[in-house]
């Protein structure tokens, strides 16, 4: 069966007409709603809300007077003053004569008679403690309303009594009343409901302000019912004509829009259920255009998907690779490792083995890409991945988990087995000529591995989890040592490096490192063997109140942290400052000690440009360590030169501690040798071993450089050094270090 085309209109003409008559139904129920309900009601609840307050503050004001002319007529009763007078039968009086009175109404909680002290005529027989009784005593004459916890309230009035034809007081007469009985009792209300008068008040106040005090609900007016009446009325049938409307609007949906939605629905689910499968289109007619069109566009799009679904498959691995490689090296990155790493720790305790995490580092990345610049940098990284990955198996991918740092994961092999594959990478390393692309100086890898055995782990999970970070504090102690560039995880290692005393000691450090406060320097002299002069070494210790911190826990924060360059440069300022404010003693110098770290910075030149002006007053020396000095020789003429240039002096701390450095003694920037104390105290060593010393003291001599003993600490050792030639003498038992504010 054919439908008419003109039936077949787009999807925003019925729309429109659908939008439109809803919005007319709309309209109409919200303004007859409105008309109907806010006018009425509005304007009835205003009226009787102030016909309510007008009713009851003409009740409260009437009630006062009544209340007062009350009193007044009481006052005037000959038989209260012959009570004052009298009171030997108050009781009986009070009890039987006035309660019977025309005196007293029904309204008056209490009524007495006080003295002309203002004083109760008679104590009560009662119990007078409670707030609502009338006092013992007057303390003020004035109306005082008293709340009580039911809501209540109760009016206290007091009149003074005066003798006949005077003015002379006798006493006073007293009431008591109950107010909101008494509005019950004297009022008829029209507007206010007697029922919801309330008294609010917590504490006693004033007859004025007693207005602001009493709530009450107006009486509802039978309009505002026959209103509500009505609108119950018009919200049935509002209601009803939803339910017919919606009833025709679910209809119209169903044909224009759901059905065809439907069929749509299922015909694309069958394509995704066969996305392979070549399936007819179907033959139903809708009656909005663009659902015609869209079923043909679904079949043909699916037609043309399938011709490009292995494209598209294609381009998507290759674009997923592109994301898991580093685009410097185009080794797997860290988002591969952590996939890698993430899917190992998930199977691990399912399917366990041995697993060994190595870590690779280059010492003193950033100080050799600052110097030798960026692209320089980028061909050391490049190199140091290819050439740890041709070291490797196929099956063992290299990846680069940060700047210089280079990851492997080893699975079931032995840890000889793992430590043997680092070592064939390091030699590579140490083989490979870097001078090719500019860099004089020898470069330097370190290399932590961390294994765990999967037969000895009680807890695989957490276990394998700290690889990492073991791995880390193993590569952290090859930094620290020369030869074993390769380091295995012991636990001992994590002891050493948390070996500080408390967690108080780390955050002094760090902060007195960051900040300079705390920072104590002493000064250790270094005496001269030929003449009287002297100059001290610089020594770091920090103190906060009573913590003094020592160089050794000081050092370990400070390797842990990698805060080198950052100490030094307080240093440097506290003894910039030093000189400033005059506190070293004048015709001496200082020693200044400088790491590897902090010399290889490129503004390092710089940090000692303000001692210029104290160089023609002082000696002032720089202390390089020796091991240090010898990786980066090239470097370190420069810039240690520039420095001699201009009147400081080097001198080379810990001779003898590491390298073999004899044969670059000719080349060393320096200007004084200071042997390391191991070889000053293997001057009480056996024969051959001073021998060596004193040959080696001699050399160092004959080559022109000062030469300094420490660690001397008794006069046999003094003697010694001074027989291998020593030119000046640093220890215990020349002086102990002492704080800069001690020598002023």
């Amino acid at each position: 069966m054919s439908l008419k085309s003109y039936l077949i209109q787009p999807v925003k003409v019925y729309f429109t007409a659908l939008l439109i008559i809803g919005l007319l139904m709309l309209a109409l129920l919200i303004g007859n709603l409105y008309y109907q309900t806010q006018s009425i009601q509005t304007s009835l609840q205003q009226k009787n809300q102030q016909q309510a307050q007008e009713e009851m503050s003409f009740a409260l004001e009437e009630n006062i007077i009544n209340l007062t002319s009350n009193l007044l007529e009481l006052a005037e009763w000959d038989e209260i003053r012959q009570q004052i007078e009298d009171p030997t039968y108050y009781y009986f009086w009070h009890e039987d004569r006035l309660k019977d009175s025309p005196y007293f109404k029904n309204h008056y909680t209490q009524l007495e008679i006080y003295d002309d002290k203002k004083w109760l005529l008679m104590p009560p027989t009662t119990d007078n403690s409670s707030d609502d009784r009338l006092p013992l005593h007057i303390a003020n004459e004035e109306p005082t309303v008293i709340f009580t916890s039911e809501k209540e309230a109760f009016l206290h009035m007091f009149e003074p009594v005066f003798e006949p034809n005077s003015k002379t007081i006798l006493g006073y007469i007293g009431i008591s009343v109950a107010l909101h009985q008494n509005l019950l009792t004297e009022h008829e209300f029209a507007f206010v409901n007697p029922d919801s008068i309330r008294f609010i008040g917590t504490k006693p106040i004033t007859l004025s302000e007693l207005g602001y005090y009493v709530e009450f609900d107006p009486i509802t007016n039978s309009v505002s019912n026959d209103l509500w009446q009505l609108i119950n009325h018009f919200t049935a049938y509002v209601i009803i004509l939803l339910i017919i409307s919606t009833v025709l609007i679910v209809i119209l949906f169903q044909m224009l829009f759901s059905g065809p939605m439907q069929t749509l629905s299922n015909y694309i689910h069958q394509l995704k259920k066969n996305p392979k499968d070549a399936i007819e289109i179907t033959q139903e007619h809708f009656l909005i255009k663009e659902f015609e069109e869209l079923k043909h566009s679904i079949h043909d799009y699916h037609r043309d998907l399938q011709t490009t679904q292995h494209a598209l498959q294609t381009q998507y691995k290759l674009v997923w690779e592109q994301a898991r490689r580093d685009a410097l090296t185009n080794i797997y990155n860290r988002r591969a490792f952590d996939e890698a790493w993430n899917e190992l720790v998930a199977t691990f305790e399912y399917n366990p083995s041995n697993i060994t995490f190595i870590l690779f580092d280059c010492d003193f990345f950033k100080a050799l890409n600052d110097t030798y610049g960026h692209e320089v940098g980028d061909d050391v990284i490049r190199i140091t991945a290819k050439t740890i990955q041709k070291s490797l198996a196929s099956e063992y991918p290299v990846y680069r988990i940060g700047g210089d740092e280079f990851a492997i994961i080893l699975t079931k092999i032995a840890l000889h087995e793992a430590f043997g594959i680092a070592k064939k990478c390091l030699k590579s390393l140490k083989k490979y000529n870097f001078s090719g692309i500019g860099i004089k100086e020898k470069l330097a890898f370190s290399v932590g591995i961390s294994h765990l055995e999967h037969q000895m782990s009680k807890n695989l999970r957490d276990d394998l989890l700290n690889l990492p970070r073991q791995a880390d504090i193993a590569m952290y102690k090859a930094k620290q040592s020369h030869q074993q560039k390769i380091q295995c995880y012991k636990s001992q290692l994590e002891q050493e490096s948390l070996s500080l005393v408390s967690s108080q000691v780390i955050n002094t450090i760090v902060d007195a490192i960051h900040t300079g406060q705390y920072i104590n320097m002493h000064l250790q002299a270094i005496h001269s063997v030929n003449s009287d002069t002297l100059y001290y070494e610089s020594l770091i210790r920090i103190q906060k109140e009573d913590l003094l911190i020592y160089p050794s826990d000081i050092f370990s924060v400070v390797e842990r942290r990698r805060l080198e360059v950052e100490m030094d440069t307080q240093i440097i300022q506290q003894m910039l400052n030093a000189f400033q404010s005059n506190l070293i003693p004048q015709n001496t110098g200082v020693s200044i000690n400088i790491s590897g770290k902090t010399l290889l910075q490129p503004q390092f030149t710089e940090l000692f440009q303000p001692f210029i002006p104290y160089l023609k007053d002082y000696k002032i020396v720089i202390e390089i360590i020796e091991n240090t000095l010898i990786d980066h020789m090239e470097y370190a003429k420069t810039v240690l030169n520039t420095l001699r240039k201009q009147g400081f002096l080097i001198a080379l701390d810990d001779f003898g501690s590491g390298y073999s450095s004899i044969r670059y003694l000719a080349h060393m920037p320096v200007d004084i040798v200071k042997f390391d104390m191991s070889m000053t105290l293997a001057l009480d060593a056996d024969e051959k071993t001073k021998n060596i010393i004193f040959a080696t003291a001699k050399m160092v001599r004959n080559s022109g450089y000062d030469l300094v003993l420490e660690g001397v600490e008794t006069e046999d050792m003094l003697e010694k050094a001074k027989q291998a030639g020593a030119t000046h003498i640093q220890g215990y038992l020349l002086g102990k270090p002492k704080s800069i504010p001690s020598f002023t």
